[in-house]
């Protein structure tokens, strides 16, 4: 850690259904005085995607709309530019899948809380220097990671329930599953307890402050997390929010009307799906942001084992050989050959 200028870290791992290990290493805050524990609260940034097809998924389950639905029937007026491409053919399965067309991959967020800006505000363009989200391609026709599509599902999702995400992540997700160190709601009073990031080079970095809750503002610990991958694993014990044909769902890739490139990311709702060495599937999903954050997941629903690890590092990407390693090992296939440094 010392070596990648790694401030802290947190992993857990779990295996048949249960976590069996949970470390922090390293310190939580930037005077290196505050130790990093299981239940320290990191800034998880992209993992607040699959958190979000959860609460889209029960929505959907409870009736709201379907995940087919049109999205411009629900955001009135539509608040992105006109352009080539029709947006009237948006659906939230493609919001979820990043399969809308839409732009802008992620954010730059706010150092000052009070200066965040309406969800409309940011999907026009008030977005700290990263522009506004755009059409730039015909809905279904290809895969482009896109926030700016998951922040047009937050307005959908607000515009449907006339609720706020936040309280919605809180009471689908959340509380079913005793996350109680887990939220959406990126205020300085959530963040006060949480782990200070640092930059490439290991300095202290300010917090950063984003409007954009679904695809960006999830703040958990590593206890909680695994509480969420293992409800999302087949036979396993405890609460399932989410019955095993939906998990099917966000675990299946998203269809194309145009053939996938041979290197091209799979992504299913929320996921990122691949096969390990052995063939069995995995899904995850990484986050890292300008606030020094660097976090990932990777699990396999059928057998009910996973690893997650959270860092206050930007530098935590060199903890990705641990999810290799993990995977390789899981798949029982040669670490050297898998997980080349």
């Amino acid at each position: 850690m010392k070596e990648a200028h790694i401030q802290g870290a947190a992993v857990g791992l779990i295996v048949g259904g249960r976590l069996v290990y949970a470390q922090g290493f390293g310190y939580a805050d930037h005077a290196g005085k505050v130790r990093v524990t299981p239940d320290t609260v990191f800034v998880a940034a992209s993992l607040s995607k699959p958190i979000a097809s959860w609460v889209t998924m029960r929505l959907a389950q409870q009736g709201r709309f379907h995940l087919d639905d049109i999205v411009a029937d629900a955001v009135v007026p539509w608040p992105l530019a006109n352009g080539p491409y029709d947006h009237r053919r948006i659906t939230y399965r493609h919001l979820l899948s990043h399969t809308a067309g839409t732009s802008l991959g992620g954010y730059q967020g706010w150092l000052d809380f009070k200066e965040l800006p309406t969800l409309e505000q940011s999907l026009a363009g008030r977005t700290n220097g990263r522009g506004a989200v755009e059409l730039v391609a015909p809905a279904g026709s290809r895969f482009q990671y896109s926030g700016g599509g998951y922040t047009l599902l937050q307005l959908a999702i607000e515009r449907t329930t006339h609720r706020r995400y936040q309280d919605l992540a809180r009471e689908l997700v959340f509380e079913p599953l005793g996350m109680t160190r887990s939220s959406v709601a990126m205020t300085p009073a959530v963040l006060a307890g949480a782990a200070e990031g640092h930059g490439d080079d290991g300095a202290p970095t300010p917090m950063r402050y984003y409007v954009e809750q679904v695809p960006s503002t999830l703040t958990t610990s590593v206890r909680d997390f695994s509480r969420w991958m293992i409800a999302g694993m087949q036979g396993t014990a405890g609460v399932h929010p989410l019955q095993e044909s939906a998990l099917a769902q966000l675990h299946s890739p998203a269809h194309l009307s145009t053939p996938r490139a041979a290197d091209e990311a799979v992504y299913g709702l929320g996921h990122f799906i691949e096969h390990l060495p052995d063939d069995s599937l995995a899904v995850g999903h990484d986050g890292r942001n300008q606030a020094g954050f660097r976090a990932r997941f990777l699990m396999r629903p059928a057998s009910a084992d996973g690893i997650v690890f959270f860092s206050n590092s930007r530098t935590g990407l060199a903890l990705d050989r641990i999810v290799c390693l993990w995977g390789a090992d899981a798949a029982k296939a040669d670490p050297a050959k898998e997980c080349r440094k």
